[in-house]
């Protein structure tokens, strides 16, 4: 795992590229039209989009920093973000 702090507000994301974000992409949206339009409406209204890979804590789009031991606590949720050199 790829773990990077934002260097603007010091969340930790795991970073991935933009090819694996455009892929998990693809596939949530494949499974999303699946869905009856009932349930897909009431809980998943939107596509997914890259556009949602920024920083969860500031939204930026970095710059980020490698992640050093105690950057976040144990057993914390960790987000993905899209990240150059992942």
């Amino acid at each position: 795992m790829r773990e990077v702090t934002c260097c603007r507000c010091g969340r930790v994301s795991v970073a991935i590229t933009a090819a694996e974000a455009q892929a998990h992409v693809a596939e949530v949206n494949a499974w999303r039209a699946t869905l009856p339009a009932d349930r897909r409406d009431r809980h998943y209204p939107h596509p997914a989009s890259v556009d949602s890979y920024g920083c969860p804590g500031c939204g930026s789009w970095g710059p980020y920093r490698p992640a050093l031991p105690g950057d976040a606590p144990d057993s914390v949720t960790i987000s993905r973000v899209i990240w150059d050199s992942a």
